[in-house]
């Protein structure tokens, strides 16, 4: 059984830069969640397929003449079939970080054993690519209410950065009411660790998701933009993010008969507009890294003086 969560965690929003909106440094990260769509999706003891590389490559030969660099959050079954992809990004300029190993959701583990799917992850990674993980992101986002314990094992086995929750409760993941912005998490024991929302636009006092994957494929840009902007001029880095899979309008036509209508019809719901979306959004936006990212928003040093609030 998963652990309870941990009551009182003591959380602290880090300070706007609104400065930022005039100078060149980049104000929205672009993050990609490194996986294979079926052995992600359907089936987690499928084998990693080839599909990841070719993916890539149409996801780098968009990124490279905009000279867009980006986080690539790489599965650690990935980095272990395809350890060269894991250093080809690292020696053009990206940042490499964990998506865990397996792609299970972590609200089905409890300490013990998300401690041992850490560990597989990030010596995947280090093997591959000589890089240690000091970020991570969740599979689906599966860190909610009832396993909020797992950020605190992700501060004790050295995890600097998280971008696990969804700040805004959808069906199968989030979690309502929950900070926006980039803020820190302390725990009862004094670790800490700063959690990296993906971008969610309140309109009318309402949230509402803008981040990327599904709701890049079907928002017109036009909304997109808008909604970017005002989470800019918010004072909040927007931080999206993609799959590689999501750049192949053909990806889903191998699995029919594999996978269920219901299943295939949504998850292709508007891939043939996802790739000119996310050029025109690249093009429109100053994109970065993460960790770029958040070090120009002052992120990476201590929260702002307003009081911290405290959740259970």
């Amino acid at each position: 059984m998963p652990s309870p969560p941990i009551p009182n965690l003591t959380i602290s929003r880090c300070p706007a830069a609104p400065a930022l909106l005039g100078t060149d440094a980049p104000t929205c990260a672009l993050t990609v969640d490194v996986e294979d769509w079926y052995q992600s999706s359907v089936d987690f003891d499928a084998p990693i397929s080839e599909r990841v590389l070719h993916n890539m490559d149409r996801l780098r030969a968009i990124l490279d003449p905009l000279g867009v660099k980006a986080t690539f959050f790489v599965q650690g079954m990935v980095a272990e079939r395809f350890p060269k992809l894991a250093q080809d990004l690292v020696a053009d300029g990206h940042e490499v970080q964990s998506h865990g190993y397996s792609h299970r959701p972590l609200y089905a583990m409890d300490r013990a054993a998300l401690r041992v799917e850490l560990d597989v992850a990030r010596k995947s990674l280090e093997d591959a690519c000589g890089v240690r993980a000091t970020a991570f992101r969740a599979p689906d986002f599966s860190i909610m209410r009832e396993n909020l314990w797992a950020l605190e094992v992700l501060a004790e086995m050295g995890f600097d950065v998280d971008s696990s929750i969804f700040p805004m409760k959808l069906k199968r993941y989030g979690l309502r009411g929950w900070e926006l912005a980039p803020h820190r998490i302390t725990f009862p024991s004094g670790a800490s660790i700063l959690e990296a929302p993906v971008a969610v636009l309140t309109a009318a006092g309402l949230p509402m998701p803008v981040a990327g994957g599904g709701y890049f494929r079907l928002l017109p840009r036009w909304v997109l933009e808008k909604a970017l902007s005002s989470v800019l001029a918010d004072g909040r880095p927007a931080i999206i993010y993609c799959h590689p899979y999501e750049f192949c309008p053909q990806e889903l036509d191998s699995y029919r008969g594999l996978v269920s209508p219901a299943v295939l019809f949504t998850q292709g719901l508007g891939r043939a507009s996802f790739v000119e979306r996310v050029k025109g959004l690249l093009s429109r936006f100053r994109f970065g890294r993460l960790d770029e990212v958040l070090d120009s928003y002052g992120s990476h040093g201590q929260a702002n003086g307003s009081a911290p609030t405290t959740r259970s």
